[in-house]
């Protein structure tokens, strides 16, 4: 009976150890911090990591991402003009997010006081900048250099509301 026991308990410990082992992840292949498989930026191009942290329900979430830069403003509203489009990386299907030909900045054309003229942080405008929220890869974004990436979290409400049918 003891010897039952000894060998159960044993067996638990080793279990847990290997599921451990298992479970854990290696820095060298964990794919939230190994940047292997990802280009190299191209000549002028600057590439941000955003690693985000893991939420329960993630499929609730999305990223905005924000492209910009800052530049001396006036009272005018200003912005770029650009597309992120979402490349895969090949043999491994992870993707990526590259913004190639920004246009810009473009300019409302308002009279301004002089004092209204300060450095702000003007974004990129265009589509492709909200993307899937996903804690498990990392988010890689490729932009002309010069420019900066900020991000928003956008989250679903619990809230829902019924439609009724048109007739």
């Amino acid at each position: 009976m003891f010897l039952r026991r000894l060998l159960a308990v044993a067996g638990l410990g080793l279990g847990a150890m290997f599921a451990a082992g298992s479970v854990a992840a290696n820095p060298a292949t964990d794919p939230a911090t190994d940047l292997k498989p990802f280009p190299a930026p191209q000549a002028g191009q600057t590439r941000y990591v955003l690693n985000l942290e893991s939420r329960p329900l993630e499929e609730d979430y999305e990223v905005q991402l924000i492209v910009g830069k800052t530049i001396p403003t006036d009272c005018n509203r200003q912005w770029f003009m650009g597309s992120l489009s979402e490349e895969t990386v090949q043999g491994w299907g992870y993707g990526y997010y590259v913004l190639n030909d920004v246009k810009g900045p473009a300019s409302t054309l308002m009279g301004c006081p002089e004092e209204s003229r300060k450095d702000r942080f003007v974004s990129v405008q265009g589509e492709g900048f909200k993307v899937r929220y996903n804690s498990r890869l990392p988010l890689v974004v490729y932009v002309p250099e010069g420019f900066q990436l900020r991000y928003r979290l956008w989250r679903a409400s619990d809230e829902t509301w019924e439609v009724s049918a048109a007739d």
